[in-house]
């Protein structure tokens, strides 16, 4: 995957970073692994003020479809201290914003619910969900079409600079025909 790569390869090495420090195998951290809840918007009302922009997962994909945009799909878990990072200094940067609103349609999904949703016309939890989409770490984020198909997954916690450059990258197409290193080094 051509985002993984960077990842791996640029970027200073914020995904090793990421990985090494914050992107949690599920079953691997020390956090309580028992609570489970609602698939977003029903989270405390702490976390929803943090996170502003995302709908319920159907309502994302209806957008999506209405106004041809993509999918991002946050993959989370109560217990994930690098997803309540993403929710209290990533989401609400204004540039992250900014790239939110122009191309994506945004939803989160707990990875632990068992509380039924619908997607794309079939009744699932966020359990499954992140069973099918292969999310074994957390925070996952994920770039989908409007019909559900996987465009790209990006595993662990970037900073707000580099989230909102992955999403102008993924958001404007530019994934499909270059790498996100030379597309960096292009807009320089």
């Amino acid at each position: 995957m051509k985002i993984f790569t960077w990842i791996l390869s640029g970027a200073a090495g914020i995904f090793i970073i990421a990985r090494l420090v914050g992107w949690c195998p599920a079953g691997s951290c020390s956090a309580s692994h028992g609570a489970t809840a609602a698939i977003f918007p029903t989270p405390a009302p702490a976390i929803a003020s943090l996170t502003p922009g995302f709908e319920p997962l159907t309502q994302a994909f209806t957008d999506a479809k209405v106004q041809h945009k993509l999918v991002l799909v946050d993959v989370y878990t109560d217990w994930c201290h690098w997803c309540k990072q993403l929710d209290k200094d990533v989401y609400p940067d204004r540039n992250v914003q900014k790239q939110l609103h122009a191309y994506f349609a945004a939803t989160k999904v707990n990875a632990e619910s068992d509380a039924s949703i619908d997607f794309l016309g079939t009744t699932t939890s966020g359990r499954q969900l992140a069973s099918h989409w292969s999310v074994t770490g957390y925070p996952t984020i994920l770039f989908l079409s409007p019909d559900g198909n996987v465009i790209e997954r990006v595993p662990g916690y970037l900073p707000a600079k580099d989230f909102a450059s992955l999403l102008e990258y993924i958001g404007t197409g530019a994934y499909r025909t270059t790498s996100f290193d030379d597309w960096q080094t292009k807009r320089s």
